[in-house]
């Protein structure tokens, strides 16, 4: 009897981990599960270079408990709560294979909120049988493109040859909450001309 159970338990771990297998197989064959690591990957080095801090050490509270004897004025922190990521996808150099862009503000390690209005933007692009990735910190990927320069892009998503957004503008007179200009505009991937939307 018990060589009766010892084969069967022998028999039902290796089942769950010919499952489990089949199920990591499964995982790193989704192109979106395979950006998202690949955006994870560019997350964890800007932390260890030390452009991005941590969720879990942005704050007072650590730095206390670490001895930190620098200051935090305009670090930024990656935000814990992963409902502050914005994904979309689509094929925006149209070569049958799906890309990234990864957006989100980032968290203010001094507590303020001067970064309200500061969007990372990360492109994760198919090129040459691989992906690259465009990104910079500030005002985005295209901080160059020759809009109105006294105002920002802020982008929302992607298409085929397409980056959607929106165009802010502040005034003499504005608020930090409230710019008085805001368009939508739509960035043309390969060309980088910026439409206006409702001009």
């Amino acid at each position: 009897m018990k060589q009766i159970f010892f084969i069967l338990a022998i028999i039902m771990l290796a089942s769950c981990g010919h499952r489990q297998e089949k199920q990591d197989t499964t995982i790193d064959n989704n192109p979106k599960q395979q950006l998202k690591r690949l955006f994870a990957n560019w997350l964890n080095n800007e932390i260890a270079q030390g452009y991005l801090w941590a969720s879990d050490s942005c704050y007072g509270s650590w730095l206390e408990d670490h001895n930190f004897n620098g200051t935090i004025d305009e670090m930024w922190g990656v935000p814990a709560d992963s409902s502050y990521y914005h994904y979309s996808y689509a094929d925006i150099n149209d070569d049958g294979k799906i890309d990234l862009l990864v957006t989100f503000t980032p968290e203010q390690c001094d507590g303020g909120n001067a970064s309200m209005w500061t969007q990372i933007a990360v492109l994760i692009i198919s090129e040459n049988e691989t992906y690259k990735t465009i990104a910079s910190l500030g005002d985005g990927m295209f901080s160059s493109i020759g809009a109105d320069s006294s105002g920002f892009i802020w982008y929302d998503s992607i298409g085929v040859n397409k980056i959607y957004g929106t165009f802010y503008n502040f005034l003499e007179n504005d608020g930090h909450c409230c710019p008085s200009i805001e368009k939508p505009v739509i960035i043309t991937y390969d060309t980088k001309e910026v439409v206006f939307i409702g001009d």
